[in-house]
């Protein structure tokens, strides 16, 4: 078996596996031709990294990448896992994190290793390249927690009854966006409200699927609400799905429901009830941080629910650490275990106070907490907590005076990009 990148003209192999496993259709013979026609040139102009300026996010350096496993004839492909890459946020620090999809072996093929193998190699070049971190929606957790993936942050999912809601009585304007309008209102309000989010993807356009004007033809709608002064401060996208005005995301539809501030959020639900009787009910995801009880009128007909958002994985635990945010002065010895890439494997020393840098470092000293890379990451990435050490069984704790809580506490999460 034989682990590599596969080269611009053989992603169309790659293709080829991905639509047996999840079995939708491909038109192989022309997607071969199409691929063989291509001359040197083109393979290595779209091989290249591409060219950035100055308004460029760390990832736009990259071209997605997607590493596969082939026979020992170095020409057949039956495992495959195709790698994107973002620019995320991390405790305040910008950063490079590397989406995980497509992953797919040929069925006959299956229980070899391909995958593992792929995931190693992937890993492994994140890791040359400075990415900090990996993230994938997952068909199974237990499968994916075996190359030290862990899930992310709760999402709360909300479905308000219009009776659950009273009349706001908001002072602002909510206006709808038309194909060839210009959407840009989307994005700057997207990147303002996930600014403080860890694993938030900036992004140069909201939603790229938007850009051919064909959402209204989809029958999707796109309102953006203003307040008193005209600033934007929210806006939803939806469709009517059996009454229900659905705002939620889908990897078949990007709604959308984001609001900076009370007011927006009032103001959005007051113009969501002024649609009844061809509505009945709104419904949109929130972070679990964000709670809207205090605004509810009637709990009994409101419906929500709990969902992780993906998993994720920390890629090199030292700089990680040197960019993560503490809490006061002191240190701490954190012995990490990590099966899939052995460069994060150790005790490491991290020095904080404020004003300064993290100072990160191996050392031969005894570890305070001994973790797994997996629930490493939970807590550096503020999913968990220290108050959650003890209910996790692959955490030891060998210091019960090691300030834990300065290093390991509640954050803001979400990764709202789906791939």
């Amino acid at each position: 078996m034989i682990i590599r990148k596969l080269r611009a003209n053989e992603r169309y192999k790659s293709d080829m596996v991905s639509a047996v496993a999840f079995e939708w259709g491909m038109d192989y013979l022309k997607a071969k031709a199409e691929a063989e026609a291509m001359t040197p040139e083109e393979i290595a102009e779209k091989d290249k990294a591409p060219e950035v300026d100055e308004d460029s996010f760390l990832s736009d350096r990259f071209r997605e990448s997607v590493w596969a496993a082939l026979d020992d004839d170095d020409s057949t492909v039956f495992g495959a896992v195709t790698i994107s890459n973002y620019t995320v946020n991390f405790d305040g620090h910008t950063t490079l994190m590397g989406g995980v999809g497509g992953v797919s072996t040929l069925p006959h093929c299956r229980r070899q290793g391909a995958i593992r193998e792929c995931m190693r190699a992937a890993l492994a070049d994140m890791n040359e390249n400075g990415f900090d971190f990996s993230f994938l929606y997952p068909f199974s957790r237990a499968y994916y927690r075996q190359f030290g993936y862990e899930n992310g942050a709760m999402t709360r999912v909300y479905t308000l009854d219009f009776k659950s809601l009273k009349k706001y009585g908001s002072r602002g304007s909510i206006d709808m966006l038309l194909p060839g309008d210009d959407l840009s209102v989307l994005t700057e309000l997207y990147n303002k409200y996930y600014s403080q989010f860890n694993l938030n993807c900036a992004r140069h356009s909201y939603e790229k699927s938007y850009e051919d004007g064909s959402f209204l033809q989809k029958q999707q709608y796109i309102y953006v609400w203003r307040n008193d002064a005209g600033e934007a401060r929210g806006f939803m996208s939806f469709r009517k799905d059996d009454g229900v005005m659905d705002c939620t995301y889908s990897f078949s539809f990007r709604g959308g429901f984001v609001f900076l501030d009370a007011d927006a959020l009032c103001g959005m639900l007051d113009f969501a009830q002024k649609l009844a009787p061809h509505y009945h009910a709104i419904k949109f995801a929130l972070p679990d941080n964000r709670s809207i009880d205090a605004i509810i009128s009637e709990g009994n007909d409101i419906e929500c629910s709990l969902e992780y958002n993906g998993m994720a994985r920390v890629v090199n635990v030292e700089r990680v650490l040197k960019q993560c945010r503490c809490r006061g002065q002191g240190s701490l010895n954190i012995s990490v275990s990590d099966k899939m890439c052995p460069w994060n494997n150790g005790v490491w020393r991290i020095s904080y106070a404020p004003g300064r840098e993290n100072e990160v470092a191996l050392t031969d000293e005894a570890a305070d907490i001994e973790l797994d890379i997996n629930m490493f990451t939970s807590l550096i990435l503020g999913v968990t907590s220290a108050d959650d050490i003890p209910y996790m069984p692959m955490a030891k704790l060998n210091n019960q005076d090691a300030h834990l809580g300065d290093v390991f506490y509640k954050k803001l999460c979400l990764c709202s990009n789906l791939f």
